[in-house]
This record gives structure tokens, C-alpha cells and sequence, in this order.
């Protein structure tokens, strides 16, 4: 949910190689440019004009993501539209053939590794790109609340599994790791209250892709739920505003140098 990477450790050479960076700057959306940083994927970019070991592309569309390896390293992954889909590993040809057609969202995979311990994995199917995406349930991370509303520990293993999650409220929302903000929903907007470093922390999503496709409207987004969560989350900024602007180093030197000019006027 946080950032997984920081700007300052994006990739600009293999950016510069596909022609993303502009001024020294990369030349992404916002909200592509939010989706590398917290671990997910992009919408479909344009690319042009691509050489490679001998090989020019004059164009070709791709997701982007970012990988970090064992060693720290930070890698670009661009994921093309496939023109045969790949099967994978872990699926039966059923269920293969209901994720493609849509009939499925997810698939949970659980088997026994090599060294005796269970793995599981949440399998989806990414219709844009044409391939099967995989996801460590364990490495997701939760947020402690949506719309202000906390979730129980049931609801906190849904959402890491993939499964479609229900608020009181009568949100419904679900992880998707081919989504490029992460998460579908019937409302266009959510709010996360998240537990960081020991501390609370807000994330507003917009512009949420449709938990339901494009087969109906989505409600409105403004509930009793996350009308508090805003405010919760305004007052929280006044909070920190306040903090920093009562530890403002430029201030206390002013204030010292006002009392310094009292003192000598004595």
C-alpha cells in the first residue's frame, strides 16, 4: 500500500532506452508514475521506436512495472500484449479457460514447496496484456481501514486473497494486481486508513476501474463512511501541517533574533 520504491531509485537509464524520460524527468502520468512506485502495474503505454540487440520496434504497447532483486537492484519490466497466451504452471485447463473468458476473477493455489512448507499464490488473468499474473498473498499489504471502517480479520484475509470484499455500507471492492491502482470497486473512489511505521496514514484511490466491468454504473462514491474518512484524514494534515510549522527552523532563528533585539533595547 505505501511506496515500495522511491523516485529517486527509478530506472532513468532503461527509462531513457524506451524513451519515457523528458528533461530528465519521466515522462509518465501521475497516476503511472504512482502505480510503479507502489509496486503495481501501468496502464498500457505507447512505446516507439525501440532498438534492441539489432532488433527496431516502431511501436508496441506495454504495461510497466518494477522489480526489485535479492541484491537490491531495481530492474524495469514491461510486460507486452501477448500474441499467444502462455499457460501457466499451476492451472488446470478449466480454470485457465474461466479466468480468460472472465468467468473467474482469481484463482487461490496452494501447494507444497520443496522444503515441506505450504506456498500459496492468487492467480489472475490480465485480459489487456493476454497473461496469467501471479501474487504472494503474504506480501500484500492490508490497510487497517476502508471508508473508515475497520476490518476483521476475515475481511483482511479476502482482501490479501483476492476475494471479493463487502462493507456495511454496501461498498464492494476487490485486489487486482492487473489494475493499475491495485483494487476494483463499485465505487469510484475509496479511502484507506493504513498503519505505517507504528502510525496512521491515509490513501484516497480514484478513478477505480469497475468491480463489475462495464456491465453497470458505479454508485456513488460519497457515503456517510467515506465522507468521515476525509475528514479523519483533513484533520490528520492540519495535524502535520501544524507539527512542522511549529518546529520550522527558519521561525525559531526569527524568534531568537526578535528576543536577542528585546533584550539589548534593555
Amino acid at each position: 500500500m505505501d511506496n515500495q520504491f522511491n523516485e529517486n531509485e527509478l530506472p532513468i537509464g532503461e527509462l531513457r532506452k524506451i524513451g519515457l524520460i523528458r528533461n530528465g524527468r519521466p515522462d509518465l502520468s501521475e497516476e503511472d508514475l504512482g502505480a510503479l512506485l507502489t509496486g503495481h502495474r501501468t496502464d498500457l503505454i505507447t512505446l516507439r521506436d525501440l532498438n534492441s540487440d539489432g532488433i527496431h520496434i516502431k511501436k508496441m504497447d506495454a504495461k510497466l512495472s518494477l522489480e526489485r532483486t535479492p541484491d537490491g537492484h531495481i530492474t524495469l519490466q514491461l510486460h507486452p500484449i501477448y500474441r499467444d497466451i502462455k499457460k501457466h504452471p499451476l492451472l488446470l485447463d478449466a480454470e485457465a479457460e474461466q479466468l480468460e473468458q472472465g468467468t473467474l476473477t482469481h484463482v487461490l493455489k496452494t501447494y507444497q514447496a520443496g522444503d515441506g512448507k505450504k506456498k500459496s499464490w492468487v492467480i489472475e488473468y490480465d485480459p489487456e496484456t493476454r497473461e496469467f499474473i501471479s501474487t504472494d498473498p503474504t506480501k500484500v499489504k492490508v490497510p487497517a481501514k476502508i471508508n473508515g471502517e475497520k476490518l476483521s480479520d476475515l475481511q483482511k484475509e479476502q482482501y490479501r486473497n483476492g476475494d471479493v470484499l463487502q462493507l456495511s455500507e454496501g461498498t464492494r471492492l476487490q485486489r487486482r494486481a492487473s489494475s493499475r491502482s491495485g483494487v476494483t470497486s463499485n465505487r469510484d473512489a475509496l479511502m484507506y486508513s493504513l498503519i505505517l511505521d507504528g502510525g496512521i496514514s491515509y490513501l484516497l484511490l480514484r478513478g477505480l476501474r469497475n468491480l463489475f466491468g462495464n456491465k453497470n454504473g458505479q454508485k456513488d462514491a460519497y457515503t456517510e463512511g467515506y465522507q468521515r474518512a476525509m475528514l479523519d484524514m483533513q484533520q490528520w494534515q492540519r495535524s502535520k501541517n501544524t507539527a512542522v510549522q511549529a518546529f520550522d527552523p527558519a521561525q525559531e532563528l526569527e524568534q531568537q533574533e526578535r528576543n536577542l533585539g528585546k533584550s539589548r533595547s534593555r
